[in-house]
């Protein structure tokens, strides 16, 4: 085996793919092909290969599960933007043949994370609610900063007042089991008339995502029993007016 790829195989009881999702099909198939099947299966039997994606299942790896590699998936539930990665204490979303997933364990509880299994089918809606936890923060405070820089000197100011709010909200979250517990505000209080000034003020390309997360709040709120039925009515009319 002369190829860097197959040299790796051979002397590793593990392999991790991390490259992006579109390209773990074509990593996996080149591997394959450089490893080759001859007199190799005896060994290649040992061998586990996991990637690294949340929404995937195993289709990626058939050519090297093909050869009788050990085929599985390892996600670190955490986001990557840059500077050292924190890996203790987070979750890790883990799939794959049974040898698979023994690895995939060892590797998470090695890195003081924690291992829980999350199954082909359910892999979308699995990295959906990261997206919603991760992404979509950003997206929304990024929305909060566009709105917020008429009244700072810049955007980079904007973003420095409302990091504490951010960071005062994820600390009530660290307070409770469940996250709908840390909800405050208008829709929380059931104040109606302050919903309907943000609607009024603005801009047009903002109100769908508003009114929308507007309604998921109102629900919160009822769960929690912070609004009646009869104030939740009322918020749900004027955001779908």
């Amino acid at each position: 085996i002369t190829s860097v790829g197959a040299e790796v195989l051979a002397a590793a009881d593990v392999v991790l793919l991390a490259v992006p999702d579109g390209q773990i099909a074509a990593a996996a198939e080149t591997l394959a092909a450089e490893v080759g099947t001859a007199g190799r299966r005896d060994i290649l039997s040992k061998k586990v290969c996991l990637h690294c994606s949340g929404s995937l299942g195993l289709d990626p790896l058939a050519a090297l599960s093909a050869l009788g590699i050990h085929c599985g998936s390892l996600h670190p539930l955490q986001s990557f933007a840059g500077g050292s990665a924190r890996f203790k204490d987070i979750g890790m979303a883990v799939d794959g043949a049974n040898e698979a997933q023994q690895a995939a364990c060892y590797l998470a509880e090695a890195l003081q994370a924690y291992p829980f299994r999350v199954p082909e089918a359910e892999r979308s809606a699995y990295h959906a609610a990261a997206c919603f936890c991760s992404n979509y923060l950003v997206t929304i405070t990024a929305i909060a900063q566009q709105l917020f820089e008429r009244w700072t000197p810049d955007k980079a100011r904007a973003l420095q007042f409302l990091l504490p709010l951010l960071d005062g909200t994820v600390s009530n979250l660290h307070q409770t089991p469940l996250a709908r517990k840390a909800l405050t505000g208008p829709i929380a209080r059931g104040d109606a008339g302050t919903v309907a000034g943000h609607l009024k003020i603005l801009p047009e390309e903002l109100q769908l995502v508003y009114r929308e997360l507007a309604l998921q709040t109102v629900r919160l709120a009822s769960e929690n029993g912070s609004i009646d039925e009869a104030k939740a009515k009322s918020l749900q009319e004027l955001l779908k007016a």
